[in-house]
């Protein structure tokens, strides 16, 4: 039953600590039973360790991460004081409850073993030293060349800070020049062009306005041209329509519209004298 630490004896955090610093923790079961492991420390409050606690099969590495949170302001630094402790013993072939009651148990048939980690803080890297060629230049490898373009690149997002609200996905726009003569000229030339359109606009819905006003009024009056003009005498359209309308109404006999009221008076004054020539024909025959 053994469980090995990288790293076996220190834990280093790297500065700034101004925000949270992380660091790894690796575990190797290396032997042949399934051991439970537990991580605890000094300043619980400091530290968050995910995951704190666990099963390990054999043969399997699990990692870790411990993460240090900012001191809060006023408080002593002790960071000395700070140390990790982390536990492990074999899990029984007939347990199957989960980690957190494993270790809630009596554990003292069991042989439960530590290791003990200390913690090292590192405000800054440690600059490398870096031979030098013939002529007196410095050679940087591959990984010293990715090192110094990574920190350009943090000291630069730290120089300019990006926004809160910032969308990757919203499209960049570049800022107008204040000073801008030309753009100054351009956006004057649109605003005489939008008010010149709206102006024409303007001047041709009163015209309308002011005719449709006039027609109306010209409507009213009854001895108006316009007036006469449509209702009077001689206009093809409104005979035309005078005649649809008598033939709608009635009979036309010489040039005379007959209704049904005339058409009955007249059958009847025709009845009266059919009558009155027969008696007279027939008296006269007597």
């Amino acid at each position: 039953m053994t469980l090995e630490l990288i790293p076996n004896s220190d834990l280093v955090f790297k500065g700034p600590f101004t925000a949270v610093s992380i660091t790894a923790l690796k575990l190797s079961n290396s032997g042949s039973e399934r051991l439970a492991y537990k991580i605890k420390t000094t300043a619980p409050k400091r530290y968050c360790v995910k995951p704190n606690s666990g099963f390990l099969d054999a043969h399997a590495t699990t990692n870790i991460q411990v993460m240090l949170q900012p001191q809060a302001a006023g408080q002593p630094d002790d960071r000395t004081k700070h140390k990790f402790m982390v536990q492990w013993v074999a899990v029984p072939n007939s347990y199957a409850d989960d980690v957190d009651n494993f270790w809630k148990q009596d554990l003292k048939n069991l042989s439960v073993q530590d290791s003990k980690l200390k913690c090292l803080f590192s405000d800054e890297q440690p600059a490398a030293v870096v031979p030098s060629d013939s002529h007196g230049h410095r050679e940087l490898d591959a990984t010293d060349s990715t090192n110094v373009i990574d920190n350009n690149a943090q000291q630069q997002q730290a120089a300019s800070p990006m926004p809160t609200n910032f969308n990757p996905r919203s499209p960049i726009t570049t800022p107008r020049p204040a000073n801008s003569f030309q753009t100054q000229v351009q956006d004057r030339q649109q605003d005489v062009t939008d008010d010149s359109s709206k102006s024409r606009l303007k001047q041709e819905i009163d015209r309308l306005k002011d005719e449709n006003e006039t027609l109306k009024e010209q409507l009213k009056q009854p001895d108006s041209g316009v007036r006469q003009r449509v209702l009077g005498a001689g206009n093809p359209v409104v005979d035309r329509l005078k005649s649809n309308q008598q033939q709608q109404n009635g009979l036309v006999l010489f040039g005379i519209a007959l209704n049904e009221q005339l058409v009955l008076v007249a059958f009847v004054i025709a009845l009266l004298f059919g009558f009155s020539l027969g008696y007279f024909l027939f008296s006269c025959s007597n």
